[in-house]
């Protein structure tokens, strides 16, 4: 993963996308502009009002010390900047904190000459205006222009200070092969930044226990990098956690951010591709586990465009595909990330070729498609809407979904407990609120039941070729439920579903004894005989197939619900007619 996310940063690096070397986008509160003949204080700018900065930036924790000071260059805040303190008792504090500021500029300056820097650092060894000193909170950042249109940090001699700076101060004495780019030189004791995930500053690599240590040796020595490579992966791994095109939430549990997960992703290929207007990016190939978006006319949330064409692109022929595309030398690339207490964890590594993704990706959408309850035309639901409804947090869960989507693998018998579970509530399975939950757990039914196989494609909708004897039984179950709805004009309370589908669908030679009675004495005298041409028919194949099952297995409840399902959307479908 490191070493691929050091070709990714040369490549944006190329097309100019990525910060110069330990440089991140900050916002500003202040700016002091020493242009003029007074210093003049602009702002305070809240959040928006002015441009995003890529500042110089480095790990900073722990207590202020002498030994322990690390000021950034030219863009802070107040404490550092002016000396400004939080209250009384920090002052000596800010004081610290001031020098730091001052001297890292003086360092800057021997180094660079630029004028710049000299008219700074001249009027920070002033007396702070009043003015200033009112206005301007400690914690609040703050910076200086002299030039209209750049900032001194933006200059590309500042740049190149700031990096020799930070690798003076981190590199070791001692030399070893960088375990990312095999070179042999000097390595950082410790990783200059930090990976931000849901708002963590996670370390790429730590040993701060004896435990984590091997043969002795301490901090980074443990598993060296050098400072090219280990300021390149922080600051790429940072750029595709900013970039919406580049990366997807896939899991948020507010409670336990241990727990929550986001993937990262992009493409790797020699040229673009595009189909019939697609282009072909990382964002049509993360499809699959992109959150709903509102869509301003149908007034709601609905999947993202993408999936619909993702849909489209893995229909193609594979032949033509690959004639069309040229996809032989383009792969995609997913790390999905947690953060755990101030460390980085990469759950799950994908990488895989384009071609054999198209179609690890049809298998999956192949699978999981459905038609929709009422019938209608079916949209594939993504996987933070499975997540929700199957209402399992499992990282490994997750995990194994994920491998499932991009890498082929068999979904996992857990996720159909999971789904089975929740499928057979009956407030899922009546309540109109929970049919988006009804129709997620309806497709997992699918997917762990067809994935891989022909019958992905023939179990969308009604299968009346499906003669298995559990799928009849549940399509027998939605006959029964149609009867009484019918014969009460769609007024009924409580329903046979509601009080017989657990039941019905563990054991079913127990259960439909009593509910074929209640129905041919109660309701079927009230329908249309067309109805009860139905429930014969279903009963004449069910005894074809050797009548009531005693009990049903896992697999074979979740063909009752599928049957349960499709019987349902085909009389929902009717009404509408």
């Amino acid at each position: 993963m490191l070493y691929e996310l050091i070709e990714l940063a040369t490549k944006l690096q190329k097309a100019k996308k990525l910060p110069p070397a330990s440089y991140k986008p900050k916002s500003v509160t202040w700016v002091i502009d020493l242009s003029g003949v007074k210093p003049h204080l602009k702002g305070p700018f809240k959040k928006g009002e002015y441009r995003i900065v890529e500042a110089p930036d480095r790990k900073r924790s722990g207590r202020v010390s002498k030994d322990n000071l690390k000021p950034y260059l030219l863009l802070d805040d107040a404490r550092y900047v002016l000396g400004v303190p939080e209250n009384e008792m920090k002052v000596d504090e800010a004081k610290l904190m001031h020098q730091g500021f001052v001297q890292l500029l003086q360092e800057a300056y021997a180094k660079t000459g630029i004028e710049e820097l000299a008219k700074i650092l001249e009027f920070l060894n002033q007396p702070l205006p009043e003015e200033f000193r009112q206005k301007i909170k400690a914690k609040e950042t703050i910076t200086f222009k002299i030039d209209q249109e750049l900032f001194p940090f933006e200059r590309p001699e500042i740049q190149r200070f700031w990096s020799e700076y930070l690798a003076e101060n981190l590199l070791s004495n001692d030399k070893a092969e960088c375990s990312i780019c095999g070179k042999k030189k000097p390595y950082v004791r410790y990783l200059p930044n930090p990976v931000m995930v849901f708002g963590q500053s996670c370390q790429l690599t730590s040993f701060n226990s004896p435990s984590f240590e091997s043969m002795g040796k301490s901090q980074t020595n443990n598993v060296p990098v050098c400072f090219s490579c280990a300021t390149l992966t922080v600051d790429t791994l940072n750029y595709l956690l900013r970039d919406s095109q580049h990366h997807t939430v896939v899991l948020f549990n507010e409670r336990d951010i241990l727990r929550s997960q986001i993937a990262v992703y992009w493409l790797k290929q020699p040229a673009e591709m595009s189909w019939k207007g697609i282009t072909l990016d990382q964002k049509l190939f993360a499809a699959p586990i992109q959150n709903l978006v509102f869509d301003e006319e149908e007034k709601r949330r609905v999947p993202p465009p993408e999936l619909e064409q993702l849909q489209e692109l893995v229909k193609l022929p594979k032949t033509g595909r690959e004639q069309a595309l040229r996809i032989d030398e383009a792969s995609f690339h997913m790390a999905v990330l947690s953060a755990n207490k101030g460390r980085l964890v990469v759950r799950e590594w994908i990488h895989t070729s384009v071609s054999r993704l198209l179609t690890n990706l049809g298998q999956y959408l192949d699978a999981i498609r459905i038609v929709h309850p009422q019938g209608e035309q079916d949209k594939v639901q993504p996987l933070p809407v499975i997540l929700q409804a199957i209402e399992v947090s499992d990282v490994n869960l997750v995990r194994q979904i994920l491998r499932t989507i991009y890498q082929g693998y068999t979904p996992p018998n857990q996720l159909l407990v999971a789904a089975l579970n929740r499928f057979r509530l009956p407030q899922v399975l009546t309540d109109p609120t929970e049919t988006w939950k009804y129709h997620a757990l309806a497709s997992v039914l699918k997917l762990a039941l067809t994935y891989g196989k022909e019958e992905s494609k023939t179990m969308e909708s009604l299968n009346l070729g499906y003669l298995e004897p559990s799928y009849l039984c549940g399509r027998l179950l939605a006959v029964l439920e149609e009867i009484q709805q019918r014969a009460s004009g769609y007024k009924v309370g409580t329903t046979v579903v509601q009080r017989f589908y657990g039941a019905a669908s563990t054991a079913p030679a127990s259960t439909f004894g009593p509910l074929l009675r209640l129905t041919t004495t109660a309701h079927l005298p009230k329908v249309s005989p067309e109805m009860g041409r139905l429930l014969e028919e279903v009963i004449k194949q069910l005894d074809k197939a050797g009548g009531f099952p005693t009990t049903l297995t896992l697999k074979q409840q979740a063909e009752f619900g599928l049957g349960f399902y499709h019987q349902r959307a085909a009389f929902r479908s009717q009404r509408k007619k």
